[in-house]
């Protein structure tokens, strides 16, 4: 039997120790057979060097690992570094690893078997977190009326799997952000030109690869198993959620950016284009009131992401003071 070639890109900042052996431990331990995985670690600065956690580390005989090094630049970055990488090896897959999360020890004999089907290019599935009881799927509620999501992304399902084509995957997934990081394993033989953007520091740069890489695939196939553990490491997405840190108008000024970016790159229907401007209209209110709150209270501005905003949409600035006056009086009634 022929051996398959799967990269495994791993970005790398850690406050805590342990969690990259774990991640690593999860490959080591998968099922799938006749795999060689090429693991590329990418230490984007980390305050715990990956060199330190993997230096007793012995790898088993199907698995290669690559380290490199780089100044902390963010995970869009670090997963570039290591794309880049990649592209010179002789890779037919390429599977995302967080270092703080782990596969089951299905997820890449699920991915294989997807993505051994016909004109299926690009795989993902569902995925447990540590703060939930729940899993994505569940909590985002896509398919909690199962027979209408099928019908509306013409979804064909088969045992665990569900296959649809890749402009209805887009469509499925402009409503639902549900293919987690860790959970997306892809055909890198025919896409492996994409990018993940590095302008969307703080929010929505994987998002964005991910409706270009199903934007570009023939079909899609999804697990409703849950082929992924997220544990809880260092997460600048998850970490901005409180209103009165300035972490959190910042990212909620690249979510809008995110979806600034999304309608200007996309061939998009009526109904896209309407959902897309509905999201960034409602995200520059509510990052126009915390801008200016944030402002006002000493917490500070980001000026990078500012200058980032005027270049896409100057209009976003002008309009602030508006903005933030029609945000103010809706939240006091």
């Amino acid at each position: 039997m022929k051996s398959i070639n799967v990269g495994v890109v791993i970005p790398f900042y850690q406050k805590k120790s342990g969690l990259l052996l774990n991640a690593l431990a999860s490959i080591f331990k998968q099922s799938a057979q006749g795999i060689n995985f090429l693991i590329t670690i990418v230490d984007d600065g980390s305050p715990i060097s990956a060199e330190s956690e993997i230096s007793e580390l012995k790898l088993p005989k199907n698995c290669t690992l690559k380290l490199i090094l780089q100044k902390n630049q963010g995970p869009a970055a670090a997963r570039n570094k290591a794309l880049d990488y990649l592209y010179g090896q002789d890779i037919e897959f390429l599977a995302f690893l967080d270092s703080d999360d782990c596969w089951m020890d299905f997820h890449i004999s699920n991915a294989m078997k997807a993505l051994s089907i016909q004109d299926v290019d690009f795989y993902f599935s569902d995925h447990s977190r540590f703060d939930s009881e729940h899993s994505l799927f569940n909590e985002t509620g896509c398919f909690k009326d199962l027979d209408k999501a099928v019908c509306k992304y013409n979804i064909h399902l088969e045992d665990d799997f569900a296959m649809l084509t890749g402009k209805s995957c887009f469509s499925l997934f402009l409503n639902y952000y549900i293919s987690q990081t860790s959970s997306v394993v892809y055909n890198f033989d025919k896409l492996k030109n994409h990018r993940f953007d590095e302008s969307l520091v703080s929010a929505g740069e994987d998002y964005f690869l991910w409706l270009e890489l199903v934007n570009s695939s023939s079909k899609v196939v999804f697990s409703f198993n849950k082929g992924v553990y997220c544990g809880r490491g260092v997460n600048i997405f998850f970490d901005s959620f409180d209103w009165g840190k300035l972490a959190s108008s910042t990212r909620i000024g690249y979510e809008t950016l995110f979806y600034r970016k999304i309608y200007s790159f996309f061939e998009l229907n009526s109904i896209e284009k309407n959902k897309v401007k509905s999201n960034y209209s409602r995200l520059e209110e509510q990052f126009s009131y915390l801008m200016v709150k944030h402002f006002i209270t000493g917490k500070g501005l980001d000026k990078v992401l500012l200058n980032r905003i005027y270049k896409v949409s100057p209009r976003t600035l002008i309009l602030l003071p508006f903005r933030f006056l029609n945000y103010f009086i809706k939240s006091k009634n």
